[in-house]
């Protein structure tokens, strides 16, 4: 008999237009959009530096080692810092006055910087040149006090030191951009409350005409309880399965390796949004319009504070009220594809996965006692 039901839920909920519309089409127009206004800064990043380009004024009696300088940086290769425009000074003016250049270096009664902005590429140009300068003036006073050391100095002068290690703690490309995307899937979760949502009102003869012919059927009222709510998951689950596929294979987005998991997430993630949803469809005493209402908006409400809207709310969230973000299944959501690309260990993805599991049971277990006293009052 379950699997009758379930399979009989399954074919019902996929003839629904309206509801597959919001399921379905829905987040995948939404992931286009998102996309299309900020995907190129995800796949672009710091491979996109160019050259600033600058004027170099001299003179005869310009340092000329400087100049060497200027032209090594100035060579069209990977690590080319600058594009080196030599000229002189009333030219150079002119061209940054157009914005033809970004700084002018001159090279006369001593080495100085004129540009006529701040930004990025003024910044580089002005820390290059303090870097020379200091460089310069130890060379010079080493050379003066113990010249027999100068050699060394310019070892380690010009010796590459990192101070800093570059480490990756997970295994994809990770920006502020791609909580979009993660929250995204999490809205798609919760989604489920609306399929959720429309399972109870099948169900209960006081809600529709469906529900008052199955009221009547020989079947278990728990077993068409679960096989509705089973044939939900499936539908919202195939959802976030084709969000996801479309998401990575289609606009290319960098979820990670650990699709297993990810896979796992939505899932858990779609339990807990259709049980949601049949937790406010259980409530009794409101029509179902208002219920209809209250699943939107709870469920956009969820997904806003996850990072739907603004991709830092969740870390607004966190340093303000951090709860919220326990008990918020798109939080949770998110958090846990975020922990699968930022850690090695997942310690973190089975603290949400098991926050999310406890929230969920708590959903059916209310569902059951509000569907039972709502059977016993109608008695």
């Amino acid at each position: 008999m379950f699997f009758h039901l379930f399979r009989y839920k399954l074919k019902v909920l996929f003839r629904e237009k309206d509801l597959l519309g919001w399921i379905f089409a829905f987040p995948i127009v939404l992931g286009t959009f998102f996309y299309l206004s900020f995907g190129t800064i995800m796949n672009n990043g710091e491979n996109d530096f160019k050259p600033v380009p600058i004027a170099f004024v001299s003179e005869s009696s310009s340092d000329a080692n400087f100049a060497k300088v200027l032209e090594e940086l100035g060579k069209n290769t990977e690590n080319q810092l600058f594009q080196v425009t030599r000229t002189d000074k009333s030219n150079a003016e002119e061209l940054l006055k157009k914005g033809d250049i970004d700084g002018i270096i001159e090279d006369t009664a001593g080495i100085s910087v004129i540009v006529s902005t701040k930004g990025l590429n003024q910044t580089i140009i002005k820390s290059f040149l303090d870097t020379y300068l200091k460089h310069r003036r130890v060379l010079q006073q080493i050379g003066s006090t113990n010249p027999e050391k100068l050699s060394a100095a310019m070892d380690i002068l010009t010796k590459e030191i990192s101070y800093n290690k570059e480490t990756s703690f997970g295994n994809s490309k990770m920006d502020n951009l791609s909580q979009y995307f993660f929250a995204l899937i999490a809205m798609t979760c919760m989604y489920g409350a609306v399929i959720g949502r429309r399972c109870v009102e099948d169900i209960q003869a006081n809600l529709s005409p469906l529900g008052a012919r199955r009221e009547i059927s020989p079947a278990h009222k728990l077993t068409v309880i679960f096989a509705d709510f089973c044939g939900a998951v499936v539908v919202d689950f195939a959802s976030v399965v084709l969000l996801f596929f479309y998401l990575t294979a289609v606009l290319k987005v960098d979820f990670g390796t650990r699709i297993p998991y990810i896979i796992l997430t939505a899932f858990a993630g779609s339990v807990i949004g259709v049980a949601m949803g049949t937790f406010i469809g259980s409530i009794g005493g409101i029509s179902m319009n208002v219920k209809e209402a209250l699943v939107s908006v709870i469920s956009l409400g969820l997904s806003f504070l996850s990072g739907l809207m603004i991709n830092n709310m969740k870390d607004i969230v966190e340093h303000t009220v951090p709860f919220i973000n326990r008990i918020n299944p798109a939080a949770l959501i998110t958090d846990c594809l975020y922990s699968l690309n930022m850690y090695q260990t997942f310690d973190r993805f089975y603290t949400d996965i098991a926050i999310m599991g406890i929230i969920a049971v708590l959903f059916i277990f209310g569902s059951y006692l509000l569907l039972r006293r709502n059977r016993y009052a109608s008695i």
